[in-house]
């Protein structure tokens, strides 16, 4: 084949969290060398990365929150903190050698498979082209605000916080506090702002 025509990797992973990991480690088990994850944030995790609201922990047991491969049965608690689970993953990254492997603060905005190349174009949030011949999209979801759709939610004059981008900086120290939502975030939240002197 033609040089011009090679890509820049053999495959692309799109995200550094669990599923990335595992991806990343799986492809290097299987002899695969050549190939790059590309992430948003400065640091692996994702979800675990993103969410550090107070209270912050899975909501299913923690030895689920694992690999196969590499089981960890020293858990401080059933339901282990975010930054357990952040620690694991960079663990695993660590003990895999994947770091070489990981550009961060990088946004793939758009992918688009070049028949006549016969491999991926994917652009960069800062107009960098990456191109690779496989795609495996490991991105999440639970790593991305999505603000309620409530009629006026947006007028209110005072601070909004969402648990997906938690500004630790905001003291809510004798600040009335409503929380929209009752899922996990919420029932682990609640109770660790409620603990802050007047609120």
């Amino acid at each position: 084949m033609d040089r011009k025509f090679d890509p820049d990797h053999e495959i692309i992973i799109i995200g550094a969290g669990f599923s990335g990991i595992g991806c990343g480690i799986s492809l290097l088990k299987a002899g695969f060398t050549d190939f790059l994850m590309v992430d948003d944030a400065d640091g692996v995790g994702g979800t675990w990365h993103w969410n550090t609201y107070p209270g912050i922990a899975v909501d299913i047991p923690s030895y689920s929150y694992q690999f196969s491969y590499e089981m960890r049965p020293d858990w401080s608690r059933t339901y282990a903190h975010g930054n357990e689970l952040k620690g694991y993953a960079e663990q695993c990254v660590e003990k895999y050698k994947l770091g070489d492997h990981i550009r961060f603060n990088t946004t793939i905005t758009a992918a688009c498979f070049d028949e006549n190349a016969t491999f991926w174009r994917l652009t960069t949030a800062k107009g960098e082209e990456i191109t690779a011949r496989f795609v495996v999209n490991c991105s999440g979801v639970l790593s991305r605000p999505k603000w309620p759709e409530i009629q006026g939610v947006r007028d209110f004059a005072g601070v909004t916080l969402h648990t997906a981008r938690w500004d630790d900086s905001e003291d809510l120290s004798g600040k009335r506090v409503a929380v929209i939502g009752t899922g996990a975030s919420a029932v682990q939240l609640i109770p660790e702002i409620a603990k802050k002197q007047g609120v």
